[in-house]
């Protein structure tokens, strides 16, 4: 069986911003005055690659060396290590992504994310001649606790169960990255046993296990997992990274100067965006585009502590934590890469930073989406087996429909032939003895007769129906999963994605799942350079 099984365009039911889908269903033309075209062309991909502006030899050395020693403890391979070092002088070329650490790895769309990355980087290497390698910043100083504590997987029979790392793993406003291994450790502990039970389960074993080995808290965990299930071919960056301040600090002053003018720039290309029948995915407030770190904990900066935050960027840019437009710059004026793989919400965000990327002079890299994708359990995928007319595709847009024509095929073919057999006979035979009555009999009698055949007919139909009971019975019983076919691939009514843990496809396919994902994510990024851009369905062999 092919690890493809679909491709589908993505539309209004992709569940994803307009904008996001405008952008990905427009790649020749891009989405103009926001969002650039893609480059297809070796010419448009040089023009991405720029020399360095701002940044001193020194402080670019320190992040070089800082992202080599932290990628080669979290697992990244020799070859791609050299690729870092070779930084240093300006050779290497980067293509970042990223995400905040979630349980275990996180969501599938981290590994998308991942996988997408390695796959450009790739195209870019051999299109402009030049080393360049995929990078994994993980967002460990973000504060999202509510969207990084879960974890939703599927058991060997492909129903779904699920854990948690609980409230008190996290203190408001303390950097995710920063959270005890403990934490993540009880999770691993409760769902370890259910993944003991796949034939392939062995490799995401040792792969975590690797992984607490090699990290030092939860960033690094869920960084060193997305990373040996890429098969260590990305590096890594720590969003907490003081040598990425210090490279930065100018750019970080600069913006802290100029907040208030920055402010305008996001909040006027927010409302051109609405006005163009988008919307603005980021907000302005009162509160400081830079958080100051306090014992272990990000806060915000009212207008008051302004004073005491420029203080701080200029004498102790470590202490100081970019938010969302502040890190974008941060990363892009640090490694220049010439591309980021970005989901939904981060391609809106990018449009919207439009004006401030100008403002600061950094250059823009191409904005590339992340590939999309659903994956299929093999015990799913075996359903299709069983029946060429099924098409995987309407179980993604209505699970349940998808569940009722499994059963409605499910009933026994001899079950099939005797009910319209019995419906027919009963139905002749209540016509023919509703004539035989013949004239002359009692109105009366004859309305309260056939008022009973009626009624015989109508339980007639309703113990034929009652068959289909036995398809549903079948069905389940070889398919365990159907009833809870939705909480699989749409939890939530939501693409899977978001919820799913990147554990999933490794744990039914084993450690050939990375080249398949990888090989995935190349065949996405062809069709993304040509001008299309499909939603992948996919399982394992």
């Amino acid at each position: 069986m092919s690890t493809i099984l679909a491709t589908t365009p993505l539309d209004e039911s992709s569940d994803h911003n307009r904008l996001f889908l405008a952008y990905s269903n427009s790649a020749g033309a891009g989405l103009p005055p926001w969002l650039p075209a893609f480059p297809t062309s070796r010419e448009a991909w040089h023009d991405l690659v720029k020399p360095a502006v701002g940044v001193r030899p020194g402080a670019r050395a320190a992040v070089v060396e800082e992202t080599h020693d932290l990628s080669a403890r979290l697992g990244t391979a020799d070859d791609v290590l050299d690729k870092i070092q070779r930084a240093r002088d300006g050779t290497t070329l980067f293509v970042v992504t990223g995400q905040q650490p979630g349980a275990l790895g996180g969501p599938l769309l981290a590994i998308y994310k991942v996988v997408t990355a390695v796959a450009l980087a790739e195209r870019v290497e051999a299109i402009l001649d030049r080393p360049c390698v995929p990078l994994y910043w993980c967002g460990a100083d973000d504060s999202d606790f509510n969207e990084a504590r879960s974890f939703s997987c599927l058991a060997a029979d492909a129903s779904p169960f699920g854990s948690a790392m609980p409230q008190s793993a996290h203190t408001a406003g303390m950097p995710t990255g920063d959270i005890d291994l403990e934490w993540p450790g009880q999770v691993w502990n409760t769902v370890k046993p259910l993944i003991d039970r796949f034939e392939k389960g062995g490799f995401v074993t040792d792969t975590i296990n690797g992984a607490f080995d090699r990290a030092r808290d939860n960033g690094e965990l869920a960084a060193a997992i997305l990373i040996g299930f890429a098969g260590g071919r990305a590096g890594v960056v720590d969003g907490r990274s003081r040598a990425v301040r210090k490279c930065a600090v100018q750019l970080i002053t600069d913006y802290v100067d100029q907040e208030s003018e920055v402010k305008k720039d996001i909040d006027s290309e927010g409302r051109r965006l609405e006005e163009a029948g988008y919307h603005a995915q980021l907000t302005t407030g009162d509160d400081s585009g830079v958080f100051l770190l306090e014992d272990g904990i990000r806060k915000n900066v009212a207008a008051s502590g302004r004073p005491r935050l420029i203080q701080t960027v200029r004498r102790a840019v470590e202490n100081c934590s970019p938010g969302v437009a502040l890190r974008n710059l941060v990363q892009d004026h640090v490694f220049e890469p010439v591309a980021v793989v970005l989901g939904p919400a981060e391609v809106a965000y990018r449009a919207q930073l439009s004006g401030v990327y100008a403002r600061f002079g950094i250059p823009k890299p191409a904005v590339i989406p992340r590939m999309t994708a659903t994956y299929i359990p093999p015990p799913l995928a075996s359903v299709l087996d069983t029946d060429d007319t099924l098409d995987i595709r309407a179980a993604l847009t209505d699970p349940a429909g998808f569940a009722k024509q499994v059963y409605k095929r499910s009933i026994p073919k001899a079950a099939e032939a005797a009910t319209r057999e019995l419906h027919k006979r009963v139905n002749d035979a209540v016509d023919e003895f509703a004539k035989s009555l013949g004239e002359g009999s009692s109105a009366r009698a004859l309305g309260r007769i056939r008022s009973r055949l009626d009624d015989l007919k109508a339980r007639t139909t309703q113990a034929t129906a009652a068959v289909s009971e036995i398809g549903k019975a079948t069905a389940i019983e070889r398919w365990p999963f159907l009833p809870q076919l939705e909480a699989i691939v749409r939890p939530g009514a939501k693409p899977q994605e978001r919820s799913l843990s990147s554990l999933v496809p490794f744990l039914f396919g084993g450690e050939p799942m990375t080249a398949d994902l990888v090989a995935a994510a190349r065949g996405y990024t062809d069709d993304l350079l040509d001008g299309r851009i499909n939603h992948v369905v996919y399982s394992s062999k």
